[in-house]
């Protein structure tokens, strides 16, 4: 899984012809036609709905299914990739829908492995705690928050699902940072000095280099009052089968609460749920290819 995107198992690629879409009469006798705005938006509605069957196209592939040309095509995929609605393998060039779907449509997240397998272990890490858990995935270079399961105290952290936050920005997303490829690292660091310049709170290169260092050394993150002020958190992450990481688990509350004592004494049984979740992953995904096989 590439950039934190959603994959789907790939089927074919059946030929579905583009419609456009009559707006409303203004007369009996006058019928108003899509203008180009409106013809672009179906379009890209269109890509989506087909990365979304197929699990992943290339530029021509989606030209050809679409009756679009290659440009038309791949300038709606890169205003796609802009707001991170799609991601894009740097190795084949092929597009995925992104996680960050998730925040059109919550009940994405329902489809999502992991967020099945980590919901009884996020359970179990609430009672243990008494401190709000969350599960985030990666997406391009930003984290979303998929799940969570929270505090039953009056005053707790409650996570927004669906907001979409730097990687930078937090433990978490530190987290996903610090166990993503040393490519993927690397050139989020260099694209640093740049933003910097644009946006506030935003480390230098050198700094946030040390700290994902640390994490890796570590095998997760905390901090106690990190990115929202008076919050405390602590994060590990969930490798996949093959050693990717796109996700990551995350206690965090009040820091009054989560003291840097507390913070450590819960590490061991957080590492311990992502370890048992990596290992699901990998027996669900043993399983499906297995019913696969049987099935042909």
């Amino acid at each position: 899984m590439s950039n934190g995107a959603v994959r789907i198992s790939t089927r074919g690629r059946p030929a579905i012809a583009g419609k456009s879409a009559v707006a409303p009469r203004r007369s009996p006798k006058v019928i108003e036609r899509p203008n180009a705005s409106a013809l672009a938006v179906e379009r890209a509605a269109e890509i989506m709905f087909l990365l979304a069957e197929w699990g992943d196209g290339s530029v021509s592939e989606l030209a050809e299914t679409t009756g679009s040309t290659g440009s038309a095509v791949h300038r709606i995929l890169t205003a796609l990739k802009r707001k991170d609605l799609v991601a894009q393998d740097e190795d084949s060039q092929r597009y995925t829908l992104a996680w960050s779907v998730l925040s059109l449509a919550r009940s994405l997240s329902a489809r999502a492995d992991v967020r099945t397998l980590a919901h009884p272990r996020m359970v179990r890490l609430r009672d243990l705690t008494e401190e709000t858990a969350t599960l985030n995935v990666r997406s391009g270079l930003n984290r979303v928050c998929i799940e969570q399961v929270e505090s039953g105290h009056e005053v707790r952290w409650v996570a927004e699902i669906g907001r979409i936050v730097p990687l930078h920005s937090g433990v978490t997303g530190k987290v996903l940072l610090a166990f993503a490829t040393p490519k993927e690292t690397g050139a989020y660091l260099r694209s640093l000095s740049t933003r910097r310049q644009e946006e506030s709170g935003v480390p230098d290169s050198a700094t946030l280099a040390n700290e994902l260092e640390e994490i890796r050394h570590r095998g997760y993150a905390l901090a106690v009052k990190d990115r929202v002020r008076g919050i405390s958190a602590i994060s590990a992450p969930i490798p996949e089968p093959g050693g990717m990481v796109s996700a990551a688990l995350t206690l965090a509350g009040p820091a009054e609460r989560c003291t840097l004592e507390k913070l450590k004494a819960w590490a061991p049984h957080l590492t311990k749920a992502t370890r048992e979740i990596s290992d699901l992953l990998g027996r669900s995904r043993w399983q499906v290819g297995v019913d696969d096989a049987a099935a042909r």
